[in-house]
């Protein structure tokens, strides 16, 4: 389906993505892309969509090599990031949106996306550059989703969305993903809102993979051990405070290991993503 092969990405002599390989076989999931802020995950994003071209390494879609491919675009589509003046597509009205969007992609569902800028009350008629960030946000998700491109990326798709908008959105993130499944590939801090929507996580940091894994994998590694050191296992984080300890655990625990830590005196606990996120990126 898409695969990255060791795709080096460098501005003067700052590296922004070193050797990243990545390989997302399944046709059919809601990746994850996260790490802080300037580790890169935009930068990822349009190299997949052809947005940068000056890089060392491969973008494959469907075996055929991206870069400077234009059939391929066909089956991409990447919404996000700043809109400048400069970007003509967006000087106009929603309405010419639409048909710009309409010519783009063959399987643009208009009768779609005109119903999503009902329910968020947006207007045909609005000039895009007009519109408040959260909308301008909202008009660029609803344009993504209605492509119904194989490969949807949505680079900060919460930018400028208060909670009901945010919640709004991820409702109909999914519901459209039930009804036609594809690679959806997104980045976002709001990791706690995400986490439940999430089949895959990449996690980014150094210019480098930290973690590439299915969310249910992330999910069976995770724990916090408070009150017992645990050896010979991934230990990201510990926190002492006087006689007490807590660990952060990233590695697979056996009925074995949870049973001799509990023999320990030690209390396992699972980790949710966005505490697993803060403790590996953090050092």
């Amino acid at each position: 389906m898409l695969k990255l092969k060791n795709i080096t990405k460098k501005y003067g002599n700052h590296v922004v993505l070193n050797d990243i390989t990545i390989n997302f076989d399944n046709p059919e999931g809601v990746y994850g892309v996260l790490g802080r802020n300037g580790v890169g995950k935009t930068t990822l994003m349009k190299i997949i969509f052809n947005m940068i071209t000056n890089y060392d390494g491969e973008v494959e879609v469907n075996g055929q090599p991206a870069k400077n491919n234009d059939d391929v675009l066909q089956h991409i589509v990447y919404v996000g990031g700043e809109v400048n003046k400069y970007n003509g597509l967006f000087q106009g009205k929603i309405k010419d949106l639409l048909k710009a969007y309409s010519r783009m992609y063959d399987a643009f569902d208009r009768e779609y996306a005109e119903s999503m800028f009902e329910s968020f009350d947006i207007k045909l008629k609005n000039k895009f550059m007009e519109l408040s960030t959260g909308n301008k946000t909202l008009v660029q998700n609803t344009l993504g989703l209605a492509t119904r491109a194989p490969i949807t990326i949505l680079d900060e798709p919460t930018n400028g969305l208060d909670s009901v908008n945010r919640q709004n959105f991820f409702r109909y993130l999914m519901e459209d993903y039930a009804e036609h499944p594809r690679l959806f590939m997104l980045s976002t801090h709001l990791i706690q809102e995400v986490e439940n929507y999430l089949t895959n996580v990449v996690i980014l940091k150094n210019a480098e993979v930290l973690i590439d894994d299915t969310l249910e994998n992330i999910q069976l590694k995770a724990h916090t051990v408070k009150n017992a050191r645990v050896e010979n296992k991934q230990v990201i984080k510990e926190t002492t405070l006087g006689s007490s300890i807590e660990q952060v655990i990233y590695d697979d625990l056996s009925d074995e290991d949870i049973a001799q830590i509990k023999a320990n005196g030690g209390e396992l606990e699972p980790l949710d993503l966005q505490s697993l996120f803060n403790a590996l990126v953090e050092k």
